[in-house]
């Protein structure tokens, strides 16, 4: 044998020896953890423990509870945290691991190990139970009196559920099942056991047939589409609308006005008509007239939809412009009357109050706000930039932005609204400054230590007359048009505040 294949040999066999010792030491390597390209749900796996691995799977799990919905549309939620929610994997990964052999390693670098496991849900049954044993669908005592109950969230209930009574233990075991399963909802009247049966006596029936009326006004199914948001005029919303004992009083007090739609109107059946209060009869708690129709108000409708309305003012558009809203539009109302509102709910109301009237209320249907032939509107970054003067008219303050940050705020007294010289709204640039002046108009003459020209006549200026600012002064006792401020807060804005700055005056 020549001595150069000698040494190949000799080199082959260290190799394989080589090779061999580095396959069994891997072999005893991966006898403390998982074998070579194993992933579990996502997770790679190789070489790691079984509690490194539990660890990294509970972590991907964002369990956040469940959804619990009644027969009669009640609803409960119960968090991960309350349920005493805790997942864990370490059984399914001893199972998987003890039948992989640690030997085998080279095997499996060629097969992949790619599985999904499910882990061991562990919940505390005891405080399930207690929060289930707490809820509103439950009668107090063994008797199965049927009744109409208002919830916070839900609308009108019935409280017997349809003629069926809730069984608390199967509601729990059901709830507790579906938590260790990690459903996020679960709707009981789908789980067998969770009622049972029981028989009506005539006067159960009136109730349970008052409720069918009481539930056909607040099941609406109209939503109302609003900047980049839906609102759905749900049951708790359409409750509201419902008039009931305590609503006797104010009831018969309201209205006819003009400046105040819908007040001193009321719906009953598909008649429109002032409240009806000689015919007035009261059952289970709610108003209802000679004919047996529920009673409606509707300056209850109005009021929803001037709410919706002002959830989305133009100070809404500010704040999600400061927020980093870069695109965001200022909407402001036109007007120097004191209404703030950019959305035209005068021809909603209409449409809602005819929907009411003519019973289509179920149809479902998404009706979007448009805004208001008043409204204007801006484009944020490019009228205001990041340093600009906020004049709140509803709340009467005025705040001053500089690079996006506030720098001041006070107090103010604007435009007196009620005498017809409300302060304009838009947005304009300061046009002047001007020092120790005299303000003259029809019936007056004032002089100033500090004016900032923002609107023609108008300004804003110190008012050394006035020993108090803010609040509702301005509807009683307001300026002329002009934005009122106390001395030492408007010496200041006046020392920094540039001509050209952005003014955005609004109600």
């Amino acid at each position: 044998m020549s001595r150069a294949l000698k040494g190949l040999l000799i080199a082959l066999a260290v190799s394989i020896a080589a090779f061999i010792a580095v396959y069994i030491g891997l072999g005893f390597y991966y006898m403390n953890g998982f074998p070579c390209f194993t992933w579990i749900n996502g997770v790679y796996c190789t070489g790691k423990s079984v509690d490194e691995v539990n660890e990294e799977l509970c972590q991907k799990y964002q369990y956040e509870g469940i959804a619990i919905t009644d027969i009669s549309g009640a609803e409960l939620f119960i968090s991960a945290k309350d349920a005493g929610v805790r997942i864990d994997f370490t059984n399914m990964l001893d199972s998987y691991l003890s039948d992989k052999n640690p030997f085998a390693w080279g095997y499996y670098f060629f097969e992949n190990l790619i599985v999904n496991l499910s882990p061991d849900v562990y919940v505390d049954k005891d405080a399930i139970k207690d929060i289930i044993s707490k809820w509103e669908i439950f009668l107090d005592d063994d008797e199965l009196n049927i009744s109409i109950e208002k919830t916070r969230d839900s609308g009108y209930i019935l409280k017997d559920n349809l003629s069926k009574a809730p069984v608390q233990e199967a509601i729990s075991q059901a709830v507790i099942d579906s938590i260790k399963a990690l459903k996020t909802e679960v709707r009981l009247y789908t789980v067998d056991g969770c009622y049972t049966e029981i028989q009506l006596n005539e006067e159960q029936q009136k109730i349970v047939d008052l409720y069918n009326k009481v539930d056909a006004l607040q099941s609406c199914m109209i939503t109302y589409k609003i900047a980049d948001e839906e609102v759905k005029v749900d049951k708790k919303i359409a409750a509201s609308f419902i008039l009931t004992e305590d609503d006797l009083e104010s009831a018969k007090e309201e209205k006819v006005s003009k400046k105040l739609p819908g007040s001193g109107l009321f719906i009953a059946g598909a008649e429109e008509e002032k409240f009806p209060e000689d015919d007035i009869i009261i059952v289970e708690g709610f108003l209802m007239d000679s004919n047996g129709n529920l009673i409606l108000g509707e300056s209850r409708m109005y009021d929803f939809l001037h709410d919706l309305s002002a959830s989305h003012s133009t100070e809404w558009d500010l704040a999600r412009y400061r927020s980093g809203d870069e695109n965001a539009e200022i909407i402001i109302n036109n007007n120097s009357k004191g209404n703030g509102l950019v959305y035209d709910i005068d021809s909603e109301f209409e449409y809602l109050k005819d929907a009411y009237l003519s019973g289509t209320t179920m149809n479902e249907e998404v009706r979007t706000l448009e805004l208001s032939d008043s409204a204007v509107v801006f484009n944020a970054k490019e009228s205001l930039g990041d340093t600009y003067i906020e004049v709140n008219m509803g709340k009467q303050e005025l705040f001053y932005y500089v690079e996006g940050k506030l720098s001041m705020n006070m107090p103010i007294v604007t435009g007196n609204v009620n005498r017809g010289r409300g302060t304009p709204t838009g947005i304009f640039p300061v046009y002047n400054k001007r020092y120790h002046t005299n303000l003259v108009g029809v019936d007056y003459v004032s002089y100033v230590n500090y004016w900032l020209g923002v609107h023609k006549g108008v300004g804003i200026h110190d008012a050394t007359w006035r020993s108090k600012f803010g609040e509702e002064i301005y509807k009683r006792d307001g300026s002329h048009g002009c934005i009122n401020c106390p001395l030492d807060t408007v010496s200041q804005l006046w020392e920094v505040v540039e001509v050209g700055t952005p003014v955005v005056l609004y109600y």
